[in-house]
């Protein structure tokens, strides 16, 4: 199930055409779930604190050989996690906390 076309808008409002994870301009991002969706479409998973605008190749990458450091860098969370209290390393902006209202929080890491 594809991310709505109104939360896309909202997400590249918010990002931009920037990756996350590399820093890098592009015309291939696709929209990361932090907390993945899981088979049946976790509803909870589509919100703005949740997605970040990654590169499809790292997208598919955090899966397997980049999945322990998406995890320590903020890109990979658990699903029962509020990804809004979870801080994300962004390669541009550093570490940053995503809200639901597509505003952005720099922060420290714990």
């Amino acid at each position: 199930m594809p991310v709505s076309k109104a939360l896309m808008a909202a997400l590249r409002a918010r990002d931009g055409d920037v990756c996350a994870w590399s820093g890098v301009e592009t015309d291939t991002l696709v929209p990361h779930h932090r907390a993945n969706r899981g088979a049946g479409g976790f509803k909870g998973a589509d919100r703005l604190s949740n997605l970040v605008l990654v590169d499809s190749i790292a997208n598919g990458r955090f899966e397997a050989d980049l999945q322990g450091k998406a995890k320590l860098l903020g890109f990979k969370i658990s699903r029962y996690a509020d990804p809004e209290s979870i801080p994300l390393f962004h390669k541009v902006w550093g570490w940053v906390l995503l809200k639901d209202d597509g505003s952005v929080i720099r922060c420290e890491r714990d």
